[in-house]
């Protein structure tokens, strides 16, 4: 079985995050203002109040965890966990757009 790829692209595969819905911004997460976090936000979950409300920047919001979420006042506890998906999956096409970046230099 022969695989190829040209000039280090490869096609997503099947089931993986890149593969799944619209990418994300071109932008890094961790650069987002306030007004893109809450836009991210409205798109995966419904929680756009949240990035105005806290002031969220791009950096908080790639860190935030299941207990920064309730102490926001995330309730109930599947749409905390709906949204901690959606957070791995952004830090997952983040991390893979940084490491092609990285091996096309």
């Amino acid at each position: 079985m022969e695989l190829s790829a040209q000039d280090g692209a490869e096609a997503a595969l099947e089931g993986s995050p890149e593969a799944e819905g619209p990418s994300p911004p071109a932008q890094a997460a961790r650069l987002w203002s306030g007004s893109q976090v809450g836009s991210w936000l409205a798109e995966h979950g419904g929680a756009a109040e949240l990035a105005r409300e806290h002031a969220l920047t791009g950096r908080a919001l790639l860190r935030l965890n299941e207990g920064s979420l309730r102490r926001m006042g995330v309730t109930p506890r599947s749409r905390r966990r709906e949204l901690l998906r959606e957070l791995l999956r952004l830090r997952l096409l983040q991390e893979l757009r940084e490491l092609r970046s990285i091996a096309a230099e």
